[in-house]
């Protein structure tokens, strides 16, 4: 529903003669737009014109604008706006109960209508400053009755939530705060980490109540404080989930690792074929990793069993580069080292001309053209 407004216009000669101050500024601007002559008594303006001249939003501390923006907010909803202010007309404080309302202006902008009371008697020094900071600390404070309902807000509080008259209301889920309420009426200090909806927006807020007494009642109720630890929550989820997600990563890891040695060994099965002889077909390329992986099986088998034969059969290895044929000369050099006499089958004519290419004398070391070449040339030795 969209609200309706009186016109300025039609109430103005009414509000020109009220004794109290009245003015209006302009919704989007807070612009001085009208004032009787109560008010520019009360901002201590020489006259009409200065007054309207001011800009008074120009300089005001954030908190102060953004108190102003939400009484704006409300008017603006059709709302009536009570509250206790203080201004500082030539540097001098001024506190006054304003009722705050909507008006039209003759251009058809919305205005907001002022009407000052000024506070009969001044509080004491140090309660002034107490509630000149209560209005602008970022907390949010209130006092709430044993039934939730809400006896005293800041600003604050204002701001951060359009439902002014039920505290449990602000919550994600009611229960939670009846539970902190009657915790804290039965004598705990309670502080807890809840979901709340601001303006709509759900927020993670720290929440510590205790008992307090109504100074008006004397009734026994809760002193609430809320703090918005929305970001920290998010930060510290955000990093658990980067570590949950990071030992996944590890643990994938380490299964890769483990499929890839796996798969060494599968490349390079060694194959005791009796008579003191070992056959080791290569598959694939003869990387350093697979290199180093068959060459501490074979030499451990060469050792324990006493073997006297290696046939190492490369029909199955794709290409030849440098690394891998020095290698398979360091292969066959270990193997005669322990005593034992290297053959290699399975050399094709373009394996051949690629190791010879990289230096791989292949007079000294026996080469067949079959791993069944090879096996016969062992068993018609024996």
């Amino acid at each position: 529903m969209i609200a309706k407004f009186p016109q300025l216009a039609a109430c103005e000669a009414g509000l020109e003669q009220s004794a109290s101050p009245v003015w209006v500024f302009e919704a989007e601007t807070i612009q001085f737009v009208w004032a009787n002559d109560a008010a520019v008594q009360m901002w201590r303006a020489p006259d009409r014109a200065e007054l309207l001249a001011r800009n008074v939003a120009a300089g005001a501390p954030e908190k102060v604008q953004a108190r102003t923006r939400h009484v704006v907010e409300q008017v603006r909803a059709g709302k009536s706006v009570r509250e206790e202010w203080t201004f500082y007309p030539s540097g001098e404080p001024t506190m006054v109960l304003l009722d705050l309302r909507g008006v039209l202006l003759a251009d058809g902008r919305l205005g907001v209508l002022n009407q000052a009371q000024p506070v009969a008697t001044q509080a004491p020094e140090a309660m002034q400053r107490a509630l000149a900071i209560g209005r602008h600390s970022s907390i949010i404070a209130a006092l709430v009755a044993a039934d939730g309902q809400i006896l005293s807000q800041n600003p604050a509080a204002l701001m951060a939530f359009d439902q002014p008259g039920s505290w449990p209301a602000w919550f994600s889920e009611a229960a939670e705060a009846h539970e902190i309420l009657r915790r804290a009426l039965a004598g705990q200090r309670i502080r807890a980490n809840v979901r709340v909806l601001s303006r709509g927006e759900p927020r993670w807020h720290q929440i510590d109540a205790e008992a307090l007494r109504d100074p008006v009642t004397g009734e026994l109720g809760v002193l609430i404080e809320h703090t918005d630890e929305t970001a920290k929550v998010e930060a510290e989820r955000l990093a658990e989930d980067r570590g949950q997600r990071i030992d996944v990563l590890n643990a994938t890891l380490e299964l890769v690792e483990q499929q890839r040695q796996e798969i060494i060994e599968l490349s390079a099965p060694i194959l005791d074929v009796g008579d003191q002889t070992l056959a080791v077909p290569i598959i694939g390329r003869l990387s350093d990793a697979q290199s180093t992986a068959i060459m501490t099986k074979l030499l451990d088998a060469v050792a324990a069993r006493g073997v006297r034969h290696v046939i190492l059969d490369v029909t199955g290895v794709a290409a030849v580069d440098g690394g891998s044929a020095g290698r398979l000369r360091q292969m066959a050099r270990a193997l005669t080292l322990l005593g034992a006499t290297p053959m290699i089958t399975g050399i094709r004519p373009q394996l051949a001309q690629e190791l010879t290419n990289f230096g791989f004398d292949l007079d000294q070391v026996t080469t067949l053209r079959s791993l069944a070449e090879g096996l016969r040339r062992r068993r018609g030795r024996r």
